[in-house]
């Protein structure tokens, strides 16, 4: 036995002398990186590169490369059971979760080479059965008797719960309103109004449809000339863009042509998402009696060219739109 050690020894010897003399006329670089190799001194920790929830109870996780989850806690108190060793990992909840309730998942990860990292990450649930809705007129210089207001038509059943809408996209807003849950039918309407309202009927009866009446009690009136109005389908500030209608005046000069600032970076955005393509809507002609209206039957092309400026006295709020044009 000593002397099978005393051989294992010198073989060790002359390997390391041999590996020594390789290291030394490598470049410092090289010697790094196969010193390391050698050893195995791995010591970057996992990074979670995405996370998605599906359906409300799977979440969806990748890392950069192949972990373990050895501890998965919701709301630290409901307990996950791991799944595979995998880069691309799913958990499944005990039970859904709510649409607008807000959780916290807790994760530790753990690669091969025993790095380990921590996570806690911010799900809510949404709601699985929106309403497709779009926006379909817009009065954004109104008056006391006619105050500004947003009107959003129902292009499938279901329900608002999950919408919000605001006067900028999120990080640049002045205002969000969260809408409250109302089942809709195809071709039902809400009308918002927006900074202020007298009083209203909750609803009004249009043949088999009905228009829902709602006050977003915004301290501020919308931008009147150079602005935006964008619709999310979620209300925890990373929902996706579900429509929007971006406008300016043609004698726009500043930041390109849009006015401000807040326009442009929104502008920019909204088209790299998919959700606006080419110029702006021109609102020079819009006035509190000539509102920014979609054509009918309505069609979401993403572009100025779904919109009109109603004649004056021919909005529509509540009920569909006429597309009679207003001639200057």
């Amino acid at each position: 036995m000593q002397k099978r050690t005393l051989l294992e020894l010198i073989s060790m010897r002359n390997l390391l002398l041999i590996l020594l003399s390789f290291l030394l006329s490598s470049c410092p670089a090289e010697s790094n990186d196969i010193i390391n190799m050698l050893l195995k001194r791995d010591r970057k920790s996992p990074t979670l590169t995405s996370y998605e929830l599906l359906e409300n109870r799977i979440c969806m996780l990748s890392f950069d490369e192949i972990v373990t989850v050895t501890d998965a806690r919701l709301d630290e108190e409901s307990i996950i059971r791991p799944y595979r060793k995998s880069k691309s990992i799913w958990l499944e909840f005990p039970s859904s979760l709510l649409p607008g309730v807000e959780k916290k998942l807790f994760l530790t990860a753990e690669d091969d080479a025993g790095n380990t990292s921590r996570f806690a990450l911010r799900l809510t649930g949404v709601n699985l059965r929106q309403a497709e809705l779009l926006i379909t007129e817009v009065s954004m210089k109104g008056t006391e008797s006619s105050p500004d207001r947003i009107e959003l038509t129902a292009m499938s059943s279901g329900s608002t719960l999950g919408y919000a809408i605001q006067d900028g996209i999120i990080g640049y807003e002045r205002y969000r309103y969260i809408l409250p849950e109302i089942e809709l039918r195809k071709n039902d309407i809400v009308v918002i109004y927006w900074d202020r309202c007298e009083s209203l009927p909750s609803t009004l009866i249009r043949d088999t449809e009905k228009t829902y009446y709602l006050y977003a009690e915004s301290p501020e009136t919308l931008i009147g000339t150079n602005g935006l109005v964008v619709l999310y389908n979620h209300t925890n500030g990373k929902g996706k863009v579900e429509d929007a209608f971006l406008y300016n005046t043609s004698d726009a000069t500043n930041n390109n042509g849009y006015g401000n600032s807040i326009s442009e970076e929104s502008a920019k955005y909204l088209m790299e998402i998919g959700q606006w393509s080419g110029k702006t809507f021109l609102s020079d002609g819009v006035t509190s009696s000539r509102t920014a209206s979609r054509y009918f039957p309505y069609e979401d092309t993403n572009t100025r060219d779904d919109f009109y400026i109603a004649a004056s006295r021919k909005s529509t709020f509540g009920y569909p739109n006429t597309n009679i044009i207003y001639e200057p």
